[in-house]
């Protein structure tokens, strides 16, 4: 399990250095042909488009992935975390921590991210999310 453990979250990793460096060509072997990207407002992008997001429309200062938790069922492994972000959107400011969740299926002998989705941005504890504020006016 350590040796699965640590290759799934390779892959992880290999994921946020590329959004954080937009790096447009990694894609090609971290996510799996028939992707799915669910943002936190709750578009859905494939594999072509989810890298093609950062040819303008996203811009990342910083990007990690904190406090990943990994569960594996066969050759399926779903690690939730917390992704936080420095970001500019189609320049708009678009930093935030979200909800993560990140799910991989090994493909031969290597792990492919094959859907993301993202919930969010978090507020603290206690706080209301900003929406419902709006509405309780």
């Amino acid at each position: 399990m350590e040796t699965i453990t640590e290759d799934v979250l390779d892959v992880v990793n290999a994921w946020a250095a590329a959004e954080l460096e937009g790096d447009v060509e990694a894609y090609g072997a971290l996510l799996i042909d028939d992707f799915q990207g669910i943002g936190p407002v709750g578009f859905v992008l494939d594999k072509a488009r989810w890298a093609q997001r950062h040819l303008g429309d996203v811009v990342n200062e910083e990007f990690e992935i904190l406090e990943p938790h990994l569960r594996q069922y066969g050759d399926t492994a779903l690690v939730e975390a917390v992704q936080r972000q420095k970001t500019q959107a189609r320049g708009h400011e678009a930093s935030a921590s979200f909800r993560v969740l990140i799910v991989l299926v090994r493909d031969d002998d290597r792990w492919l991210i094959t859907n993301i989705q993202l919930s969010g941005p978090l507020i603290p504890p206690g706080d209301t999310a900003s929406w419902l504020r709006e509405q309780n006016r």
